[in-house]
């Protein structure tokens, strides 16, 4: 191929044509199959990084001819007939593509499949586009080492057969494998320094604990008593106080409870009750003079916020009582909840000055829950097809962060999360245990 894209068969001009037209398709080729496999899996985190490692270090091994590695692709070249059916600059275009695509030709070395397998489970779409265009670059600079400055077919040929005798060559796959081989050891160690970050247990005694909301300075949580009913518990200060509700949830140095009948707002520093609100509901959370929570109301499920200056309230999302929709937190002008359902499930915060409701996360294969909020960061879990998983979302930008996963057969389970300006916490439960653990 590269030989009839050479200045001396039609001229510079023609061959920078050429050039250019060869390098706009197989960067364009090679984006939109970064795109596609980046928005393929939402994946990330040590558990990712850890099985992009465990690939690389086999790609290795196999560069390094240790063991055997059958690569996906096709062994085959670009047609031939190409070059004799179209004008040299639309065959340039068409070759570009072709090559772009990666694995639609013969690969001499195992680096694409580690990248391409990296880009699908660490990366998004736009990053995946970034890196593989970087391949089809990387292509069109190879075409223009084989073809610049030649005088004759015979050139031509030589070069082209000298790089594929390199390609060949054991120099280029022992430096390709100790490339390899370096890219696996530093992913299995970030992935290793990630997954010691993530889990650490929270002291709370030896009770079954859950549904975590903080701040600093103070935890509130749910102890789960031996009847399966719920006691909300304040630690501050080091010391542990029983509330008189459940799910509690933290603001300042303020506390909203569920007693039943009512919610009850209490400055935990003085056990001291603040307000009592005869609301019906549950799930209450605080956030400065308003207050979120849901109900079920008209046959639906709705989510409310509640301004504690004027006494006022508003339904912000409502859904059919076949549509989960979660419990609510607030971080004010926020609230966040998840909403799930037939269409697909979706993390959606709601913004009380401007009165809108903007979805963040949507996924028709995998499902959100247990939202949580701090300024413009959100926590939530997913669950996916491989487990279950704690990702951080900045709402400034779009790709989260996983904090940490658990496999599908673990035996162990992730449920409510909550977060403070400092650290990050969610509940991990078995079959016979519960507790809260923090990240950050």
């Amino acid at each position: 191929m590269a030989e009839t894209i050479v200045p001396v068969v039609h001229g510079t001009r023609t061959w920078l044509m050429s050039v250019a037209l060869f390098a706009a398709g197989a960067i364009a080729a090679a984006a939109l199959v970064g795109l596609m496999l980046g928005a393929a899996l939402p994946g990330g985190g040590a558990a990712a990084a850890g099985a992009v490692a465990a690939f690389a270090l086999l790609a290795a091994a196999a560069e390094l001819g240790v063991l055997r590695l059958r690569l996906p692709q096709v062994r085959r070249q670009v047609p031939e007939r190409w070059r004799e059916r179209y004008p040299q600059p639309v065959a340039a275009l068409a070759y570009g593509a072709g090559l772009g695509l990666g694995f639609a030709t013969y690969l001499p070395v195992a680096t694409l499949p580690v990248v391409a397998t990296g880009v699908a489970i660490l990366t998004g779409p736009l990053a995946g586009a970034g890196v593989l265009g970087a391949f089809g670059a990387g292509r069109a600079i190879a075409l223009v080492a084989a073809t610049a400055r030649l005088r004759s077919h015979e050139q031509a040929t030589g070069r082209v057969e000298a790089m594929a005798r390199l390609a060949r060559g054991r120099r280029l796959h022992a430096v390709n494998g100790a490339a390899l081989a370096v890219l696996g050891v530093t992913l299995a160690l970030g992935a290793g320094a990630a997954e010691a970050r993530a889990a650490t247990l929270v002291d709370l005694g030896n009770d079954h604990v859950a549904d975590p909301s903080a701040v600093v300075g103070a935890l509130a949580f749910d102890r789960i008593n031996s009847d399966g009913s719920l006691t909300g518990v304040i630690r501050y200060n080091g010391t542990f106080t029983d509330l008189p509700g459940w799910t509690p949830d933290v603001d300042g140095t303020q506390v909203v409870v569920d007693t039943g009948p009512t919610f009850q707002i209490l400055d935990y520093t003085t056990m001291h009750v603040v307000q009592t609100l005869p609301l019906k509901g549950s799930d209450p959370a605080l956030s400065g003079t308003w207050l979120a929570y849901r109900r079920t109301a008209g046959g639906k499920r709705q989510i409310v916020v509640y301004d504690l200056a004027d006494s006022t309230s508003k339904v912000i999302a409502h859904a059919p009582l076949r549509v989960d929709l979660g419990p609510p937190d607030i971080a004010a002008p926020r609230v966040v909840y998840h909403r799930t359902g037939p269409s697909g499930s979706q993390i959606r915060v709601y913004h009380i000055d401007k009165g809108t409701t903007r979805i963040v996360k949507h996924t028709v294969v995998n499902s959100y829950f247990s939202p949580s909020i701090a300024g413009v960061r959100i926590v939530y879990v997913r669950q996916s097809l491989t487990g279950m998983q704690v990702e951080l979302l900045d709402l400034r930008r779009t790709r989260p962060v996983e904090l940490y996963a658990l496999g599908k057969r673990s035996g162990r389970f992730l449920w409510s999360t909550g977060m403070s300006s400092k650290h990050v916490y969610y509940t991990i439960y078995t079959s016979t245990r519960s507790h809260i653990y923090r990240s950050g």
